[in-house]
């Protein structure tokens, strides 16, 4: 009896050690001050109610963000937890990230909206948890539009026309003989999949067929080459909008409406604090539709501390959501913060909130997506150069078809 007594008080205190032993995770996002600083509070803050773990972040320039993550699962040496986007599906399918489903509660679930369970999802299982929400809309100057007697909408249903958007960014290009000196339309992630595929599937149009697998038929279909003949418009016969990025031409006043993600507000707000600008709907074809996305939280299918990462990233996700939307701009992926929060159900959040729960569209969620990129890239190129748009998505879709087969290899 003693005997037993003895061997059990060595387990308790064995276990106790165990649980006492410090633990350091570590922790990739993508570099970003302003984002770097919000997310250190709420790592402080994590730490702080789990003392025996250490949270170790880096963080990396986006263009150099998914090729460091790449290398270092390549060594068998990768971050525990981790920002990850519409590239979960690559990772998932070399076997990179853990299953999220047995840590994730219905209630937790039910919280999120349906769109932030998109991108992380392949083959019908979660690698990833929503940190936010981004979408679209459309920035304008309002000293030109005031000038000109144009309303400013500032709800969903007042959206512009594609007629209509044409006829204002056409009235308010200023140009004289050949130089252009204020451009009625601009974009900030210019000539890339996220501002031009809304184009598409407003007009009902498709980049892929619904299993992601073809894109003969859908990327060259008639609904999508007749939205890209509207959108070559734009540069070719309207010349509203040009073929080289104009930095910061929205505050100096050379672009007069700006395509640019709800995180734009702060940015504006931050460095040009005098401009005057107002926040108005992405314009809209056969449908409203606007790209939303953002950055999940994944964990490496090699952690040795799959319930402290999970803790990591509920911490995040869940139990400082509303910190970390309110610090970092993004929006609200949780129902709950949306419900609560009146602020998001009031102008200029509502733009942006409305859309996002009635006309979100999503990247292609492929392991062929850095492949679509690519070539998508080069689609917008020859088509605001004036080429034939049919030729140019024919060309496209039969090396993605190619692409697609092989699975992104």
């Amino acid at each position: 009896m003693v005997f037993m007594t003895i061997v059990a008080l060595v387990a308790v205190l064995a276990s106790w050690g165990v649980a006492q032993q410090r633990v350091t995770l570590r922790f990739w996002m993508s570099a970003d001050p302003a984002l770097e600083q919000a997310m250190d509070a709420l790592l402080q803050a994590y730490m702080r109610a789990n003392p025996n773990v250490t949270v170790q972040r880096d963080a990396f320039p986006f263009n150099e963000y998914h090729q460091k993550l790449t290398t270092a699962f390549a060594a068998g040496d990768p971050p525990d937890v981790f920002w990850m986007d519409v590239r979960t599906a690559a990772f998932a399918a070399q076997g990179s990230l853990l299953v999220l489903e047995r840590f994730l509660t219905p209630q937790n679930k039910a919280d999120i909206l349906e769109s932030g369970l998109i991108e992380p999802v392949w083959k019908g299982k979660l690698y990833g948890i929503p940190m936010h929400e981004i979408t679209e809309g459309l920035f304008v100057n309002r000293t030109m539009f005031e000038e000109a007697g144009i309303r400013i909408p500032q709800r969903l249903n007042e959206a512009w026309t594609w007629d209509e958007f044409v006829s204002i960014a056409r009235r308010l290009t200023k140009r004289v003989g050949d130089r252009t000196d204020v451009w009625g339309f601009g974009v900030l992630r210019h000539l890339s999949d996220w501002p031009i595929l809304p184009i598409i599937y407003q007009n009902n149009g498709a980049v892929l067929s619904p299993d992601l697998k073809k894109a003969t038929g859908y990327l060259n279909s008639p609904a999508t080459v007749e939205a890209l003949r509207w959108y070559q418009d734009l540069f070719t016969r309207h010349r509203v909008i040009a073929f080289d990025p104009i930095p910061e031409g929205f505050p100096a006043g050379k672009i007069a409406i700006f395509q640019a993600p709800s995180t734009y507000r702060a940015v504006l707000d931050r460095r040009y604090p005098e401009f005057k600008y107002a926040v108005v709907p992405m314009f809209r074809g056969k449908r409203c539709a606007v790209t939303a996305g953002g950055w999940n939280v994944s964990i490496s299918a090699k952690t040795k501390h799959p319930e402290l990462a999970w803790s990591l990233v509920d911490w995040l996700t869940r139990e400082r959501h509303q910190e970390w939307v309110r610090t970092s701009g993004y929006l609200p992926v949780r129902k709950s913060l949306l419900q609560r929060d009146p602020q998001f159900r009031q102008y200029p959040w509502n733009i942006f909130t409305a859309q996002l729960q009635s006309c979100a569209i999503h990247r292609p969620h492929t392991p062929a997506y850095n492949f679509f990129f690519d070539t998508f890239l080069a689609i917008a190129k020859d088509i605001a150069l004036g080429r034939d748009v049919q030729r140019v998505l024919d060309d496209a879709a039969a090396r993605l078809d190619t692409a697609l087969a092989r699975g992104g290899r």
